[in-house]
């Protein structure tokens, strides 16, 4: 059962800082608006669309957050170059950011991560890094900042949480009856910024529900806490979605924008990275894990009264489509 947590009407306004729309405006032309499309469910009391950006430019939501970094460094800033820690993801999407400002980029990464992962980056024109552990890449990436180079985080900033946010942005402008938002969670970036936009566009007429491995639950063990705390033992196997901590800044703005937190296994995740992939699309499993959460875990009391002329209106945020490509190849292979 998802975990309440708290949504005081309007708290969110104290991040008005974060400006959105004007990342949206500076992003248009640079990354996709990404299709918001229906997918039949089993479940006639259920209007689901996907809001697909596994689609997006380096293949996942990550691009927004990497480009409304990059766009606003000053000179200095271009000269230093940029570093980040990533499984991947963030790291490819910084990568391409940089090649396209003309700013060196340098990705840690753990040695674990997809080495097609590891190749993009690569390819992109950044210096990879690989390190032993999670722990050990946050490590080297501190050392290059004290060096000189400008940490780009993947998650816990305005101006990355500010680009993830177009992603709600979106949604609130396409579909404005949505009453449900489902969005993944690792570190936070790309639910902070979507809760923040749907809720100064929607109010507290969309529910937002966010969805983390019961193996890496950063988020639930902040809310617990009231402040982020170190995961010291990480069992998913989701990469994307396993960070050591959730952002501080995602934390204060989820505590205010969420309606509730829910924890996934891996099985769960991994079925639903399956459905989606023999539906067409080319999804990781962290990418699957919201459409997961809408396929198996919706409270049967929120769909009450529900019926096919009255069905609740739920998006599911696919959020990055770099899966590796063996593991693709054999959800293909296997229906």
């Amino acid at each position: 059962m998802p975990k309440t947590t708290p949504n005081e009407t309007s708290a969110w306004e104290r991040f008005d800082g974060i400006d959105i729309e004007g990342a949206a405006r500076e992003l248009d032309g640079v990354i996709s608006r990404t299709p918001l499309r229906p997918h039949v469910t089993t479940d006639g009391r259920v209007e689901l669309r996907l809001k697909l950006e596994n689609r997006q430019e380096t293949g996942a939501f990550k691009a927004r957050g990497a480009w409304n970094q990059v766009r606003q460094l000053g000179p200095d800033e271009r000269a230093l170059g940029v570093v980040a820690c990533s499984s991947g993801n963030h790291g490819k999407a910084l990568a391409w950011a940089a090649r396209r400002a003309g700013v060196a980029a340098t990705i840690v990464m753990p040695q674990d991560a997809y080495p097609n992962k590891i190749e993009a980056c690569r390819e992109l024109g950044a210096e990879v890094v690989l390190a032993e552990t999670r722990e050990a890449a946050e490590a080297l990436v501190a050392e290059r900042a004290d060096a000189g180079a400008l940490q780009v985080h993947p998650y816990d900033s305005e101006r990355t949480i500010a680009g993830a946010g177009t992603v709600g942005l979106e949604i609130a402008e396409e579909w404005p009856e949505v009453e449900l938002v489902v969005i993944p969670v690792g570190g936070g970036g790309l639910c902070a910024g979507s809760s923040l936009a749907l809720r100064r566009k929607l109010g507290k007429e969309v529910r937002i529900v966010a969805v983390e491995p019961a193996g890496a639950a950063t988020l639930e063990r902040a809310l617990a806490a009231g402040r982020p705390e170190i995961l010291h033992e990480i069992t998913t196997d989701v990469q994307g979605l396993c960070p050591l901590a959730c952002g501080e800044l995602n934390h204060e703005i989820l505590a205010t924008t969420l309606d509730h937190n829910a924890l996934l296994e891996d099985p769960l995740i991994f079925g639903a990275q399956k459905h989606l992939v023999q539906a067409g699309e080319v999804v990781e499993p962290a990418g699957a894990a919201a459409t997961a959460f809408v396929l198996n875990l919706l409270p049967e009391e929120w769909l009450a009264g529900r019926d096919a002329g009255n069905p609740l209106r739920v998006c599911a945020i696919v959020s990055g489509g770099n899966p590796d490509p063996v593991q693709l190849a054999a959800l293909r292979d296997n229906p």
